[in-house]
């Protein structure tokens, strides 16, 4: 990879610009962590559990529809004014959240307003930053997105002890906190004024959206996102359940393997992004869904801790590269001048995945089968992983997400 050698004074801005989006998406992933409060939300607003879970999904819609408003903006202006708009309406919504003492209240404020305000925050804080650092976008992107990883395993201590403690009124400093953190660092947020490698792509080159989406290619790629989201948020959203069902563990030890999930997610996204700037985002995929589908066999055939916790690394670490390889991905085949429009749109892969995922799970769970009770689900999510290394063979042989010298951007 060629460079020019950076000034010290852009070198030490685009620190500050990472610093700055690494604690904004660690806010925003923290959301992730929303079944901490789930039983004390059911008891707050007499919901049934189902009912309340469905916040999540009205917060991913909204997440990924104001996506793809927030990547339209910074394609055009800073993101400055996002960050402090975004912030606002971020941590009200998850302040608001205490005062649910109704389903329709608690849609609103955390399902719309949260979700609403992560949209705001979360793209345009991922490609502002890669915007900074063309050369090595993989790796910058696997770095932000650990951040995503980590925000969680925090939440899930200091929101249990909260809600301990205060009951729903817990998530009142838990929006305080995100509204305070987003804003102390908001202003750091900017668009390099010039190229930072004499490799970069031109900004003022690339596909619009309405382009974009008239390609094979676009459909084929949303799929493919779809499907390896799918493929692991089928088995992860119901761990605890499957760990106590197939390994006849009590809750709290089944809990661990969500912590370890957690963890090989974390990593697997530090791998993942070098991976992508030596190797190129498809084959990088390929990798990622042969993974998948030995990490799903594996825990199929699991019958001890150990064995399960084998598997359960190498299925957490392989789903969570898939979030670091899209932003790369989308950039390099469709250009920089609309990209985070461009993104945005291709984000509700994401959303479609984390949508039927769990769904699906739930549909081929047979409760009668004691320990193989999710047999059924484990082989219909290799099937999925296996069409999504189709898709990704055929894109591999059209020259999609090819790796070059200059990492392609």
């Amino acid at each position: 990879m060629e460079t020019t050698h950076l000034p010290t004074q852009v070198s030490g801005q685009r620190r500050l610009v990472f610093t700055a989006a690494f604690i904004i998406i660690f806010c925003c992933s923290a959301s992730a962590a929303f079944s901490v409060f789930a039983n004390t939300l059911v008891q707050a607003t007499g919901a049934t559990a189902s009912q309340v879970a469905l916040t999540l999904t009205i917060y991913q819609f909204f997440m990924a529809a104001f996506g793809i408003i927030s990547g339209r903006i910074i394609d055009h202006s800073s993101p400055k004014k996002l960050m402090y708009v975004g912030g606002a309406i971020f941590g009200l919504g998850w302040f608001l959240g205490a005062f649910a003492h109704s389903l329709w209240f608690l849609y609103f404020s955390i399902g719309i307003l949260a979700g609403t305000g992560n949209g705001l925050l979360y793209n345009p804080a991922l490609l502002t930053t890669l915007k900074w650092f063309p050369e090595k976008r993989g790796t910058i992107s696997g770095l932000l997105l650990g951040a995503a990883s980590l925000g969680p395993l925090v939440l899930a201590k200091a929101g249990a002890w909260l809600c301990a403690t205060m009951g729903a009124a817990g998530l009142m400093p838990i929006g305080a906190t995100y509204l305070v953190l987003v804003w102390l660092v908001g202003w750091l947020m900017a668009s390099p004024e010039t190229p930072t490698t004499t490799t970069a792509e031109p900004a003022q080159t690339g596909k619009s959206p309405k382009e974009m989406m008239r390609s094979l290619t676009f459909w084929l790629l949303l799929a493919l996102f779809a499907i390896a989201c799918t493929a692991g948020i089928m088995l992860i959203g119901s761990l605890s359940a499957i760990a106590q069902v197939q390994l006849a563990l009590t809750p709290i030890v089944a809990a661990n393997f969500v912590v370890v999930n957690t963890l090989a997610n974390f990593f697997g996204r530090m791998i993942t992004g070098r991976a992508v700037d030596h190797l190129g985002e498809t084959k990088t995929l390929f990798l990622i869904l042969c993974l998948t589908i030995i990490g799903l066999a594996g825990l199929r055939l699991a019958t001890g801790i150990a064995l399960f916790t084998v598997f359960l690394i190498i299925l957490g670490a392989s789903f969570g590269g898939v979030l670091v390889v899209f932003p790369t991905l989308t950039g390099k085949t469709f250009g920089a001048k609309f990209s985070g429009t461009n993104y945005g749109i291709m984000f509700f892969g994401y959303a479609i995945g984390a949508l039927i995922g769990p769904q699906i799970a739930t549909l081929t769970m047979h409760a009668n089968a004691g320990a193989h009770a999710y047999y059924g689900s484990y082989l219909v999510a290799i099937g999925v992983a296996v069409v999504g290394i189709l898709i990704d063979l055929y894109l591999m042989h059209q020259g999609i997400g090819r790796h070059t010298e200059n990492g392609g951007h």
